[in-house]
């Protein structure tokens, strides 16, 4: 028999939340067959068999949050345990002894059970695998959680206490492969329509059914513009509900509540926390003229190669890393761990927190190739698609807040790096030249560092080479 564990599918991974089986007792699987979906704080993950034979116990459900290393499944042979050879059969109840058969479950005819209501349904084999794939499993904030999965046939899955003590919420991050089996989900009380929490979430403030909203998305997946589109057609206000209390001002409402954490919001958490606690940081911050930069970036764009400011950046970061590995390292009790590649973490925002997608080997890409791969890693992580690997590997960081607006501030060091470049708005401002007083374009980068690794100077340093590389922005093509 062999044992299949709960893995470390991340660095900061302590503990997982089983999403659903795909595999039941008695079924046959292959090496490197999937059987199974895991949650971890950052993604959900295919679980794959390491060795081949026959399921014989499933000791994990649906739902259960289990910590890494507890055993979850065990895959044998079938006279192994007593298991049922055929699929579909009863599997071996823990609290049974060893050498007791287990009691076959009664089996009802689907007709003769209670009729469910429509809204409640379980959506049919059909459906259910096309749309899983493009639609949200999880529940909103606030609402109860239902099942990840519907119930496996002949396993016991009666604890809807435990299913519901965790978080209320998720982010599904990773959309099982073509011609796999997806789960299948339950619907909302809204309907069958499918759209994201933050979609569910607008249509509430709007007061609109999203089942009269028409999906503009893959397969009438209902995206935002639906809804502000649908909005404008009614005159832009949401329908007046029936109420004996005077009608509410206009715009968003503060509501005192204490609402539970998704799983990516107490992820970011820990994680900053970790960081704070156990990275001594010091910051450095240097104005950069982004006259020159910004005239090749216009260039490139009217060439038909879309390259933004980030992407300079996330460039010319690279090349000063090089020259300066230290701030490409992190601190281990061992020593100071350089890394061999310059993998930049790049911040992206998502309605539950952030995520730090990496563009991997950046000092030996272009210019236009991190451009194409920073865009495809910011589609991936809105539309919740990332998987670990795009996640992983990140020796240092970018955030960059210069689009809303922000002139300065400080960014928070990964616990596996040694430092994150925080960066402003590109504003124009009065610099002297040649003892002439005239205008600039003036972009301010803060640069937080773990004073384990580095010095101030060494800092500086860093920030004077990144800064000669961007006024000087011909080498980013080179």
């Amino acid at each position: 028999m062999n044992d299949i564990v709960m893995p470390k599918l991340s660095d900061t991974m302590t503990e997982g939340r089983l999403v659903s089986w795909k595999k039941r007792v008695g079924d046959e699987v292959r090496r490197g067959e999937v059987i199974a979906e895991v949650e971890t704080d950052k993604a959900n993950m295919e679980l794959e068999a390491y060795a081949p034979g026959v399921i014989l116990e499933l000791k994990a459900q649906p739902g259960d949050l289990v910590q890494v290393g507890t055993v979850i499944a065990v895959v044998g042979k079938p006279e192994e345990k007593g298991a049922p050879a055929a699929q579909g059969q009863a599997p071996v109840k823990e609290t049974q002894s060893a050498g007791q058969a287990p009691e076959p479950e009664p089996v009802t005819e689907p007709e003769k059970t209670a009729e469910p209501e429509p809204e409640k349904e379980r959506v049919t084999q059909e459906t259910g695998t096309k749309e899983a794939k493009e639609a949200d499993l999880f529940p909103m904030e606030g609402e109860k959680q239902a099942p990840a999965a519907p119930p496996v046939p002949g396993t016991d899955q009666e604890q809807p206490e435990k299913a519901a003590a965790g978080p209320t919420e998720y982010i599904h991050t990773r959309a099982p492969a073509p011609g796999k089996e997806a789960p299948e989900f339950i619907p909302s009380a809204a309907g069958r329509e499918r759209a994201a929490p933050v979609v569910r979430r607008r249509a509430r403030e709007l007061g609109m059914d999203l089942a009269q909203v028409h999906g503009s998305g893959p397969d009438g997946r209902i995206l935002l513009q639906d809804l502000e589109g649908a909005a404008g057609a009614q005159g832009g206000a949401a329908p007046a509900q029936p109420s004996k209390e005077p009608a509410p001002p206009a715009g968003p409402r503060l509501v005192e509540e204490v609402r539970t954490m998704s799983r990516l919001r107490a992820a970011v958490a820990k994680t900053v926390a970790d960081s704070w606690e156990h990275i001594p940081h010091f910051s450095v911050t240097m104005d950069i003229l982004m006259d020159e930069a910004e005239a090749v970036r216009r260039q490139l764009k009217q060439g038909g190669m879309r390259v933004t400011v980030n992407d300079v950046i996330v460039k010319g970061v690279a090349l000063a890393l090089v020259q300066y590995p230290q701030l490409n390292a992190r601190y281990t009790p061992e020593g100071v761990s350089y890394h061999g590649d310059v993998n930049v973490s790049v911040a992206v925002g998502v309605p539950e927190g952030v995520l730090m997608p990496v563009v991997h080997r950046c000092h030996e890409l272009t210019l236009l190739e991190i451009a194409q791969e920073s865009e495809r890693l910011v589609k991936r992580a809105r539309s919740g698609a990332l998987t670990e690997q795009e996640m992983n590997g990140g020796t240092f960081s970018v955030s960059n807040l210069g689009m809303f607006g922000v002139d300065c501030f400080s960014a928070i060091i990964h616990p596996a790096q040694a430092g994150v470049l925080a960066v402003g708005a590109v504003l124009d401002a009065p610099v002297v030249r040649s003892g002439v007083l005239t205008s600039a374009k003036v972009m301010k980068v803060t640069l937080s560092a773990d004073h384990r690794v580095a010095d101030g100077a060494y800092a500086a340093e860093f920030l004077k080479a990144l800064k000669e590389v961007l006024e000087n922005p011909v080498r980013l093509l080179i």
